[in-house]
């Protein structure tokens, strides 16, 4: 049977050791972290690991307050460990955020960025053993857009990521 979609998880593709901070966590030290690990948010956590809101740039510059607590976004979306990652580009795209946390039992465990998926998508084609031409998706041509083949694989670099 002919592979037809990428399914690739969460688990797979997910930053695990995620830079978090306590909803105490002044916005002062909020800003510092963010600048100084490159990111542009991060999530809220409690002292359990549960997530509780995220904390982003936009919020830095956009909102007043003392603490992360005060200027956090706290409607988050989040998916478990087993979700798709088509599932979380679905997400990052029509809610247009940047980022969706991975939790498990409650308790972050990783998180999705945008830049994940381009890393996937930089590994992971669909390619045409006929002429070479490949595309890039989650979901396999029904032909070769160059010779008409259809036979389409995909092909991840390194192979079995």
């Amino acid at each position: 049977m002919t592979q037809t979609t990428m399914e690739v998880t969460v688990k797979e593709i997910m930053t695990p050791n995620v830079i978090t901070v306590f909803p105490q966590t002044g916005v002062d030290e909020v800003a510092r972290l963010l600048y100084a690990h490159r990111i542009s948010g991060m999530p809220v956590v409690d002292e359990t690991g549960a997530l509780l809101g995220i904390v982003s740039e936009f919020d830095v510059i956009s909102k007043k307050g003392r603490t992360a607590a005060d200027i956090m976004t706290r409607d988050v979306i989040s998916v478990l460990e087993d979700a798709l990652a088509e599932q979380v580009a679905g997400i990052l795209t029509e809610r247009n955020v940047r980022r969706v946390p991975v939790t498990s039992e409650g308790r972050l465990v990783g998180i999705v960025s945008r830049s994940d998926l381009v890393r996937l998508f930089s590994i992971t084609r669909w390619a045409c053993p006929d002429c070479g031409y490949f595309v890039r998706g989650f979901h396999r041509p029904d032909a070769c857009e160059m010779c008409g083949s259809t036979a389409i694989e995909l092909q991840r670099d390194p192979p079995g990521m």
